[in-house]
């Protein structure tokens, strides 16, 4: 294709973005969302729901016995 006083830089420009959309990679590619499986990622889940369960647990034990502390030091 000869090009005459650049009458096909237009064609030359849609060709190459077409080509760097192609090589790039898709959504799915870029963001690993099917590198797991459901069941796997469902049992992540679950285990990081009992995680912060246990943590909520820690913390609202926690924050009771420095309420009581706080109680017993106040009625001193």
């Amino acid at each position: 294709m000869s090009s005459h006083k650049g009458h096909d830089t237009p064609i030359r420009s849609a060709l190459s973005a077409v080509d760097a959309a192609a090589s790039r990679p898709s959504p799915a590619d870029r963001f690993n969302i099917d590198r797991e499986g459901p069941a796997k990622r469902a049992g992540n889940l679950r285990a990081l729901q009992q995680h912060f369960q246990k943590l909520n647990e820690y913390c609202d034990e926690t924050v009771a016995e420095i309420r009581a502390s706080l109680e017993r030091t106040s009625l001193r």
